[in-house]
């Protein structure tokens, strides 16, 4: 297959799943902000299609956009408020909207040269940008859906009685050398430059912390004992009231998750997730342990090769799976790809040699210490961004998200 044939297929497959998560959204919540963190969740689908036109048509080629007015709409801009974007168009508009920016963007490649030095046209930068784009915003959509269905009635969940063999277990990880980063042309900045780092030994859990053993820190009073918390922490759970990980409800003597996909009931085994960096860092004082640098986390996601048909992604399962089910790496670590996203130590700052493209707004402006790394991808995590390079980032307080812990000592 050739690279334009390629690309187009890549294109078409990600906008699938697009179409399927729009499907899944109720009309009402369509145009409606249920956090203030987020903007619609429709505004999501069409900012994909903006975003795509906005750097393939107007970038690369130097052209006008197709529609002023929705092109502002659908644009995160500074200018356009995420309280002014629940003016969107209903259903229909986006999806029209969808198909015509669509239409400029494979007009587009079926007219250029990607052989060629132009950084957003060679070998396709800017097609490679526009799926990984979209793909990071499909999760946001698994995200929001979680949000809306939290608003929603929830079923009762049948009371299932935990039962699990399942053991921490600490790997012992020798120090060495590696190359950090990447220099692969379809990557993000702040994934770039390479550099070298050396890790001292270290050892790190073979899986991430479960469902089954947040239990056990909440059993012991994790979320009320304050010497378990930073000074920020305790403000933050404090302020919360927070006494379990978001979206767990107690129902009877179950806890059940409300997904993205309606509330079910938790497997023991699975990951614990809709974790904020705080309590991940509670925890892990609570363990007796500690959160592993994201130096770390990348010199032992760096041993073998990442192959999503091993990892728990792409939305495939509706939910984690349980933990260490799927082949390990070389050094016996499970999951380090896929299920949950993992909280690391490190503040998100720039590599040496670090160069803001295209755009300053995706890394740059963020790489200001108030954000923490998270790796490794989630199961909603799609298969173009699912790599041992790739940089997540959240400010501690955030929860919303698929995230986990594994620990380090």
């Amino acid at each position: 297959m050739g690279r334009k044939a390629d690309l187009r297929d890549r294109l078409t497959t990600v906008r699938e799943r697009t179409r399927w998560l729009l499907d899944r959204v109720p009309d009402e919540f369509l145009r409606r902000r249920v956090h203030d963190f987020y903007s619609p969740i429709g505004w999501h689908f069409g900012h994909v299609g903006r975003t795509e036109e906005y750097w393939v048509v107007g970038e690369a080629l130097k052209r006008p956009l197709l529609d002023d007015e929705l092109s502002f709409l659908f644009a995160d801009l500074v200018e356009n408020p995420k309280d002014n974007r629940v003016n969107i168009p209903d259903r229909a508009g986006i999806i029209e909207y969808l198909e015509r920016t669509r239409r400029r963007v494979l007009d587009a490649l079926d007219e250029c040269e990607l052989e060629c030095e132009d950084p957003y046209l060679a070998d396709g930068y800017a097609w490679e940008f526009a799926i990984q784009h979209e793909c990071q915003h499909q999760e946001t959509i698994a995200e929001m859906l979680q949000l809306i269905h939290k608003q929603l009635p929830s079923a009762v969940i049948e009371a299932v009685p935990w039962q699990t063999d399942l053991r921490s277990e600490m790997v012992d990880i020798p120090g060495g050398t590696f190359c950090m980063g990447t220099d692969d042309r379809h990557v993000y900045d702040n994934e770039k430059e390479p550099h070298e780092v050396s890790v001292a030994s270290f050892r790190i859990g073979r899986t991430p912390v479960t469902a089954f053993e947040w239990t056990q820190f909440m059993d012991d009073g994790g979320y009320r004992r304050p010497e378990l918390w930073s000074e920020a922490g305790w403000a933050w759970r404090d302020a919360e009231q927070a006494e379990a990980p978001e979206y767990w409800v107690r129902q009877g003597d179950a806890w059940a998750y409300i997904g993205p996909f309606g509330a079910r009931s938790i497997h023991p085994d699975e990951p614990a997730s809709s974790l904020s960096w705080f309590e991940a860092e509670a925890y892990a004082r609570w363990a007796g342990k500690r959160l592993p640098t994201e130096e770390e986390w990348e010199y032992v996601a760096s041993h073998g090769q990442i192959d999503p048909a091993e990892a728990c992604h792409g939305l495939a399962s509706w939910g984690p799976t349980p933990v260490g089910r799927r082949r390990p790496n070389p050094l016996g670590l499970h999951d380090l790809s896929g299920n949950v996203w993992e909280w690391t130590s490190t503040p998100f700052l720039t590599y040496p040699g670090f160069a803001a493209f295209p755009y300053d707004g995706y890394s740059k402006d963020h790489m200001k210490g108030a954000h923490r790394v998270c790796r490794g991808g989630s199961w909603a995590t799609a298969a173009p961004i699912l790599r041992r390079t790739f940089r997540n980032w959240y400010v501690p307080t955030y929860r919303q998200g698929f995230l986990g812990v594994r620990l380090a000592e």
